[in-house]
């Protein structure tokens, strides 16, 4: 192929996917949508982590400063301060996570290779898994009160333990083809 066409190549294919009316049809557009969901689902997390912070703050207040006549503190509130706090670090490192995972290369040596089409439509599964367990989280500390904290803990550790394994799966299947 001759230089002048293959100007013309690439600008025949640059047009095409600028005006492709599939917005899911280009890789850097997938690439785009991937990142803005899961800055999204990272964002709800948080919300989900400031309120497991403000728990563990109220906790702490109840605990109090230890005195002459109490110099430690009931060993049943620390023990509830201590997993509120565990709860809220385990959900900004989860935050962290989301926000660092990576997403297909965009290498032509490995899109011959590999089937991209087939990568992509394994990571849309995984990420729906994905953003219906950290939407969970969510909307369950959306109505999260203190009264009501000790019913719900074992819940919400369940979908801890599903959104884990969704960012598993995904970390696992880039790694595989990376």
């Amino acid at each position: 192929m001759e230089r002048h066409e293959a100007l013309v190549v690439i600008g025949a294919k640059f047009f095409s996917e600028r005006q492709d009316t599939n917005p899911y049809a280009s890789a850097e557009t997938m690439r785009a949508f991937d990142q803005v969901i899961r800055n999204s689902l990272g964002d709800g997390l948080a919300r989900a982590a400031s309120v497991f912070r403000t728990f563990y703050q109220e906790q702490s207040r109840v605990i109090g400063i230890p005195t002459r006549e109490r110099p430690f503190p009931d060993p049943g509130d620390m023990a509830k301060l201590r997993y509120l706090k565990r709860i809220a670090d385990q959900l900004s490192e989860w935050v962290s996570r989301i926000h660092a995972l990576e997403a297909p290369s965009n290498d032509r040596v490995y899109h011959r290779i590999r089937d991209n089409d087939q990568l992509l439509e394994l990571l849309i599964d995984v990420d729906y898994q994905l953003a219906q367990s950290a939407t969970e989280i969510d909307r369950m500390t959306e109505s999260l009160n203190v009264s009501v904290l000790d019913a719900m803990l074992p819940k919400f550790e369940r979908q801890l333990e599903v959104l884990g394994k969704a960012v598993r799966e995904r970390s696992r299947i880039i790694s595989g083809v990376v």
